[in-house]
């Protein structure tokens, strides 16, 4: 069976459910890469059972200003768009 670990302190702050549901699946995605993911906003809001990719933006824009996650945009070599790269900080 498959399973990810979450601090319980993420309980602390004061988190809607749509944006803890974004933290898990962030953290579901990251568990093996040491903190960093890449899903897409459409995989996240679709695992999510969110509405779509602004939902989503939403929630994120929340835990980056909680310092929950750091967010980081990738182009491909010819400068196209490629999924964002998230990053779990520690919680403090």
């Amino acid at each position: 069976m498959a399973f990810f670990k979450v601090d319980n302190r993420i309980f602390s702050f004061d988190l809607k459910p749509r944006d803890l549901a974004v933290y898990f699946c962030l953290c579901r995605h990251a568990c093996n890469e040491g903190g960093t993911c890449f899903p897409s906003r459409r995989t996240i809001a679709r695992e999510c059972g969110i509405s779509g990719a602004e939902t989503v933006d939403r929630a994120l824009k929340v835990l980056i200003e909680k310092g929950l996650i750091e967010k980081h945009h990738q182009h491909s070599e010819d400068g196209g768009y490629r999924s964002n790269v998230y990053h779990i900080l520690p919680l403090r």
